[in-house]
């Protein structure tokens, strides 16, 4: 009986943790989905909407059908930057891929885990592909025009329809695959000696539908299912004389150039894919299309298109960091195959500088495979469409590609950046770091002046991280224009209409700063007259946006998926401010000036010129009668909010300061929380901080030192509890100090911290907290309802 029980106990010992362990992952999962409901932006419908999946009309219709919660996000690792292609990590092993067997081990793994998260499962060829002639005629031009109907799977009841364009001669020929709605891209190729194929993949005609209805068996998404209909194309391609099997490249725009790059991932005998302003799920990773990026988010590309993608993958909203894969992951997988990606700098619903990173990584793995050639970039100005010239210049990547012409592919790039280069021209400033006096708030300040000693010290090293800024002058006396001068990439993307508001403009021929223009929205009353309080002057804010490298300051989608600059703007100007907004610079209009920023200036960063068009900003505000230099407020959004602190440190005609999910503390960061190698490493704004990249407790200085160094200026900062980027337990640890430090000056009140459950977005829910901020600053007062928001 003693043994009976003593095995009971020891049974007992080795399931019941199990049991509880089960017990409160679940627990941890229904929380997740609680935050995931949260976050995601609702169902959108419009003409083009399909069912979710075959059995679900929307998202929640799958949620209740399956009963899945999200994964337990606490045991998977975070990876905040882009995965390493030829990095094997999995299962506690670690190492860099070296042979070839590994990377294709690799591959399969790969193409594992975007099936589970993203694209869903797509059954196995069907091997029995018949065609049906429609059409056979020889057109005018010379070239033959089949129609055809592919009949496939069980019982051959799926279908692919096809048009082949095949020009004169007896070939073999290379192939143009696209979509239905790109004809006109294939008739170019035709003329240039390509079979043009167009198959029913497309909105305008989608035979690919109903293919999960034909393999219940199977959750393959919209997009991994028009993937699969191309390879049906390609298994009958292959059957074609005329058809040189080497040579079948596939292309499409916008959600086609989606389908394409997948195709292409997952069906090696396409031997050439173009990917053409394919934005998020396509050439812009998920890491980089969060809000701070000002793109199309994953939770707004899957509410308006939740067909495209598995549900599943909706559960990453705001968690992007934790896919175990990216699109830099799929599109490795055409490696060593050519692959071009096309797009425009500064497309509204991409970020270029995203697409940039992605590419900089997939070549990586070309590189490995000793084919770094065969992967390259096409960029334009221009709008989301594509015009012919475009087209025709990625034929040229196939020819050269394929050796049909004698050319040069010449790949333009513009976010050319790389902190191992610059490290490498910079070794002097290295042994100056190890000079630099660190300086940490000690909490203990006996008084003010003990304090106001190491502010000197603080400004300092803030001075020796941005850099010098070269010698100059201030810019002569500015002048609003009713009427914009427009610097034509405008037109592109356009400067927010708000209501309410009237719109002056300032510059270029009268600039701010170093030739900087910018838009200054003012209150209007029923007249359209500038609506002046009794000081005869406007107070105003410079509002410094976020990662929005496409788009400066013009967009931004807020919680939900609507342009948020726009009702910000109105907001704020609805509660009596003027609101002066410029794109940062290497953002928006301002792409091309930063391209080769570090060779012009060695010596200076990009932060410190962005905090120097902050400062020429309020010495524009200076210049307007019209306008209030004793309220001059700052607001910043993620890197604004960075880049609008350190302005307030700097200069002290700042008379308050409002940031939104706009820094991590250096000094804990780590692999989770990569925010000191986002400003080094990632976007080169400080490069001197990757000199601690080994060593993050080393930095000089942390933001709560230079939150400390703004006091007793008011400030309200706005950390999203649930905010990816941002450490926040270690930014409420580094709250202490300062709030102590306001409490030397008396002015406690003067620093206000808010913990809102949110992403890293800044959301309509905020604007009243941000309006009565800086109302309450100007009248004199900070009401109790901001005066009480925590410091926790």
């Amino acid at each position: 009986m003693t043994n009976k029980l003593m095995l009971v106990g020891v049974v007992f010992c080795i399931i019941m943790p199990q049991v509880l362990y089960s017990q409160g992952q679940i627990e941890r999962r229904k929380k997740y989905l609680e935050e995931s409901l949260q976050i995601n932006i609702k169902q959108r419908f419009r003409a083009n909407t399909r069912r979710i999946s075959v059995q679900d009309s929307t998202w929640d219709d799958w949620l209740r059908r399956t009963g899945e919660l999200p994964p337990d996000f606490s045991a998977m690792p975070s990876t905040p930057m882009l995965p390493d292609p030829l990095l094997y990590n999995r299962e506690g092993r670690t190492f860099r891929i070296t042979t070839q067997a590994q990377w294709d081990e690799q591959r399969e793994w790969i193409k594992a885990q975007y099936q589970e998260w993203i694209a869903g499962h797509a059954p196995p060829a069907p091997g029995n592909v018949e065609p049906e002639i429609l059409k056979d005629t020889v057109e005018a031009g010379g070239a033959r025009v089949q129609l055809i109907k592919l009949k496939f799977g069980p019982k051959q009841q799926a279908t692919m329809t096809l048009e082949l364009i095949v020009p004169e001669g007896s070939g073999p020929f290379p192939v143009f695959m696209t979509q239905w709605n790109h004809r006109g891209w294939a008739q170019l190729a035709v003329k240039r000696g390509y079979i043009g194929c167009v198959y029913a993949a497309a909105d305008v005609k989608d035979d690919t539908d109903y293919y999960q209805a034909r393999y219940p068996d199977y959750d393959f998404s919209g997009l991994m299912r028009r993937a699969w209909g191309a390879s049906r194309v390609v298994d009958y391609l292959f059957t074609r004389p005329e058809v040189n099997n080497e040579q079948i490249a596939i292309t499409g725009h916008s959600r086609n150039g989606k389908q394409s790059l997948w195709a292409a991932a997952f069906d090696e005998r396409i031997a050439a894919v173009i990917s053409s302003s394919s934005s998020t799920g396509g050439d812009m990773p998920w890491r980089y299309c969060d809000p701070q990026y000002a793109s199309e988010t994953l939770d707004y590309v899957a509410a308006w298109n939740g067909h495209w993608f598995h549900p599943r993958l909706r559960f990453f909203a705001g968690r992007e960091d934790k896919l175990p894969v990216d699109q830099n992951s799929l599109a490795a997988l055409v490696a060593p195959r050519p692959l071009l990606f096309h797009y425009s700098i500064v497309e509204q619903g991409l970020n270029s500088w995203s697409n940039e990173q992605n590419y900089y990584s997939v070549k990586k793995v070309y590189e490995f495979l000793g084919v770094p050639d065969r992967i390259g970039v096409h960029t334009r100005m221009g709008e989301h469409a594509v015009a012919a010239r475009d087209v025709e210049a990625t034929i040229d990547f196939l020819d050269i590609q394929f050796k049909r012409i004698d050319l040069e592919w010449t790949n333009r790039l513009y976010y050319t950046y790389n902190y191992e280069r610059w490290e490498a021209q910079h070794e002097e400033e290295r042994a100056e770091a190890a000079r630099i006096n660190k300086v940490s708030l000690n909490g203990h300040y006996t008084d003010l002046n003990d304090f106001k000693k190491e502010r000197a010290q603080i400004v300092a090293n803030l001075h020796w991280l941005l850099g010098e800024e070269p010698s100059g002058v201030r810019a002569a006396d500015v002048v609003v224009q009713p009427k914009p001068r427009y610097d034509w990439v405008e037109s592109v993307v356009p400067r927010p209409v708000v209501p309410g508001a009237k719109a002056l403009y300032l510059g270029p021929y009268t600039a701010i700063g170093d030739h900087i223009s910018g838009v200054l929205y003012c209150p209007v009353n029923q007249s359209g007259s500038i609506k002046l309080p009794p000081s005869g002057k406007l107070p105003v804010i410079i509002y410094a946006h976020q990662y929005a490298y496409s788009t400066g300051f013009s967009k931004g989608y807020d919680k939900d998926g609507r342009r948020g600059t726009t009702r910000l703007f109105e907001a704020l100007v609805k509660q009596g401010f003027a609101v002066l907004a410029i794109d940062m610079y290497g953002f928006g209009t301002r792409i091309e000036e930063a391209t080769h920023f570090y060779q012009r200036y060695p010596k200076w960063s990009k932060m410190g010129k962005m905090v120097r068009d902050i400062r020429s900003c309020i010495d524009a505000v200076e210049d307007l009668d019209f306008v209030d230099e004793k309220h001059v407020y700052l607001l910043g959004n993620t890197i604004g909010g960075s880049v609008s602190l350190f302005a307030a440190v700097l200069d002290k005609r700042v008379a308050g300061v409002a940031t939104v999910a706009a820094f991590s503390p250096w000094r804990t960061s780590n692999s989770q929380y990569e925010s000191l190698r986002t400003y080094s490493h990632l976007h080169g704004f400080i490069p001197k901080l990757g000199f601690f990249a080994d060593s993050p407790s080393d930095v000089p200085v942390d933001f709560g030192e230079l939150l400390a160094a703004v006091a007793p200026t008011p400030i309200l900062i706005i950390a999203p509890d649930i905010d990816r980027h941002t450490d926040i337990e270690a930014l409420k640890r580094a709250m202490v100090p300062v709030s102590q430090v306001y409490d030397l000056y008396g002015k406690q009140e003067h620093l206000i911290v808010d913990y809102p459950h949110e992403i890293n977005r800044l959301t309509t829910e905020m604007f009243p907290e941000i309006g009565v901020f800086f109302r309450s600053l100007y009248n004199g007062n900070l009401p109790d309802v901001v005066k009480h928001r925590s410091i926790k």
